[in-house]
């Protein structure tokens, strides 16, 4: 493990705080868990973008067209 300083603004700092208590976790540990999602979904653009780079956005839309056109279910819903 590193032990690193970072400079945040208080209300986020606030706000992972209550989080991670709400949650039962520790600050680090949520803080780990953020930072771990958060690079996930900055893999995954770029992933995406290099398919792209690779295939073309014509390829692209042919793929995307193959995905089935069914409701989300319940729990994946954003509404």
């Amino acid at each position: 493990m590193t032990t690193i300083t970072a400079n945040l603004p208080d209300t986020l700092l606030r706000r992972a705080r209550l989080f991670a208590e709400n949650e039962g976790i520790s600050l680090d540990q949520f803080l780990a868990i953020a930072l771990s999602g958060q690079l996930s979904s900055f893999d995954t653009v770029r992933s995406v973008d290099d398919d792209m780079k690779r295939v073309g956005w014509e390829r692209m839309r042919e793929l995307l067209a193959t995905a089935p056109d069914v409701e989300p279910e319940e729990y994946d819903r954003l509404d």
